[in-house]
C-alpha cells in the first residue's frame, strides 16, 4: 500500500510500496511492523524462492499490460503493479513451505541497507548455475547432456495439462484484452464526440441546452469507460487471467526443475561411477607385480621422486576423497530430485484448488462489475432522455401555429 515516488529523473526515479506484516510467528522480532520495498526487491525475493524451493509453484510477479507501459509512474500503472505485488505476497504467505522461507523473513523484516547487503551476498547455487527455471534453459541442459529424461505417466499428464492450460489461459487473456481495448477506444471516441456536440449546441439555439447536456453526459460516459478499463487491469478479469497465465508458467517451471534435477542426478551418478572405476583401476595397478626390481641409491630415490612413485599413498587417498565427494554429490542430487518429484503432486493439487477459488470469486466479481457498469451507463442515458423528452417536436410537413 501507500506507493511513493522517489526522484525526478526518468532513469533513476522509482516507486516503492509499504509492506505491512501482522504475524504471530516467533521467528519475527515483532508482531506488527512494516517496511518499504521497490519492485526489484520483489524480483529478488521470487528469484531466491525459485532457487531454494524448486519443487514449489512460486506465484508470478505482475506483468504490466501493454496499454499501461507508456508511463510507469502513472496512477493506472502503479495501481496495477501494487495489486499484483499484494497478490504475490498473499499467495506466498498462504503457502505451507514458502511462508517459512528465510528469504521471505529477510524481505519482510530487514532494513533497506540490510536487504541490499543480503542481495549483494546472494550467489547462484549449483542448481541455478545450470538452470534458470525457464523452458529455454532446460533445452540448453538437454542439449548439453544429450540424455532423454524419462517421465512417469503422471508427470507426462501434468506436462500436457500445463502446456494446454497455459495456451488456453493466454488465449482467453488476449481475447479479453481485445474487449478491454475496445472499451478504451470507446472512451477515446467519447472524449472527441463530447466537444463536437458542445460546438453544435452553439449553432442550434433551441437545442443549445439539450446538446450541452448531451456533451456533459458523454464526458461522464467517457469517464465510466476509462475507469472500467483501469478496474479491469487492476483487479478485474484481465488481472485474474494474467495472474493465472503466470501461475501456469510457474507450474511449467517446476516441471522443468524436476527434469533438470533428474539430469543433475544422472550426471552425479555417472561421475561417481567414473571415479569409482578410476580408483579400481588404480588399485589393480598397485597390485600388479613390478616389472623390474626397484633400484637403490641416491639416483634411484631421485627417479622415484620424478616419476611420482613415492606418492602412491597420496594418490590413493586423493581418489578415495574424490569417490567420497561423488557419493555426497549423488546423495544431494538424489534428495533434491526426489523432493521436487514428491512436491509436484501436492503443489498441483493446491494449484487446482486456488485456481478454482480464484475463478469462482473473480467471475462473480466480474459479473457484478459488468452489471454495475451497465447500470451506471443506463442512468446517464435515462437522465439525458428526460432532457430531450421535454423538447416539443413538430411532425414533418406540418407548420406549428
Amino acid at each position: 500500500s501507500e506507493p511513493e515516488k522517489h526522484g525526478t529523473s526518468p532513469v533513476n526515479a522509482f516507486v516503492d510500496y509499504k509492506v505491512l506484516t501482522k504475524t504471530d510467528k516467533p521467528c519475527f522480532a515483532a508482531r506488527d511492523f512494516f517496511v518499504r520495498r521497490r519492485y526489484r526487491d520483489f524480483v529478488w525475493l521470487r528469484g531466491q524462492l525459485c532457487v531454494s524451493h524448486p519443487g514449489c509453484i512460486v506465484p508470478p510477479l505482475p506483468v504490466v499490460d501493454s496499454l499501461l507501459k507508456d508511463d510507469r509512474f502513472s496512477e493506472a500503472f502503479i495501481a496495477q503493479r501494487q495489486a499484483g505485488l499484494e497478490l504475490f505476497l498473499r499467495r506466498i504467505a498462504g503457502h505451507a513451505k514458502l511462508s517459512d522461507a528465510a528469504e521471505l523473513q529477510t524481505f519482510l523484516e530487514a532494513k533497506v541497507w540490510e536487504l541490499e547487503t543480503v542481495k549483494n551476498a546472494s550467489h547462484a547455487s549449483w542448481f541455478s548455475t545450470i538452470f534458470d527455471g525457464t523452458e529455454a534453459s532446460f533445452k540448453r541442459v538437454q542439449s548439453t547432456f544429450r540424455q532423454k529424461v524419462p517421465d512417469e505417466a503422471a508427470i507426462e499428464k501434468l506436462r500436457n495439462f500445463a502446456a494446454n492450460y497455459s495456451a488456453v489461459v493466454s488465449t482467453a487473456a488476449n481475447k479479453h484484452h481485445g474487449a478491454v481495448r475496445t472499451l478504451a477506444d470507446i472512451g477515446s471516441d467519447l472524449r472527441q464526440l463530447g466537444p463536437a456536440l458542445d460546438m453544435l449546441s452553439q449553432s442550434e439555439t433551441e437545442l443549445s441546452l439539450p446538446f450541452t447536456h448531451m456533451a456533459a453526459t458523454l464526458e461522464r460516459l467517457r469517464d465510466l469507460h476509462l475507469n472500467q478499463v483501469q478496474s479491469e487491469h487492476v483487479s478485474g478479469l484481465s488481472a485474474l487471467l494474467a495472474f493465472n497465465a503466470g501461475m501456469a508458467s510457474a507450474l511449467k517451471e517446476v516441471l522443468a526443475n524436476r527434469d533438470a534435477s533428474l539430469i543433475a542426478y544422472q550426471k552425479a551418478a555417472a561421475s561417481l561411477e567414473a571415479r569409482t572405476q578410476e580408483r579400481q583401476k588404480w588399485h589393480a595397478h598397485l597390485r600388479e607385480p613390478q616389472a623390474e626390481p626397484p633400484r637403490r641409491g641416491m639416483f634411484a630415490a631421485l627417479e622415484e621422486m620424478v616419476n611420482g612413485k613415492g606418492d602412491e599413498t597420496k594418490k590413493s587417498h586423493a581418489m578415495d576423497c574424490k569417490v567420497s565427494e561423488g557419493e555426497k554429490e549423488l546423495s544431494v542430487a538424489k534428495e533434491r530430485w526426489e523432493d521436487i518429484s514428491l512436491s509436484i503432486h501436492t503443489e498441483v493439487a493446491a494449484f487446482h484448488r486456488s485456481t478454482n477459488a480464484d475463478f469462482s470469486r473473480g467471475l462473480r466479481a466480474h459479473i457484478a462489475e459488468q452489471l454495475a457498469f451497465q447500470e451506471a451507463q443506463q442512468q446517464q442515458w435515462q437522465q439525458l432522455l428526460r432532457v430531450f423528452e421535454q423538447i416539443e417536436t413538430v411532425p414533418c410537413g406540418l407548420t406549428q401555429r
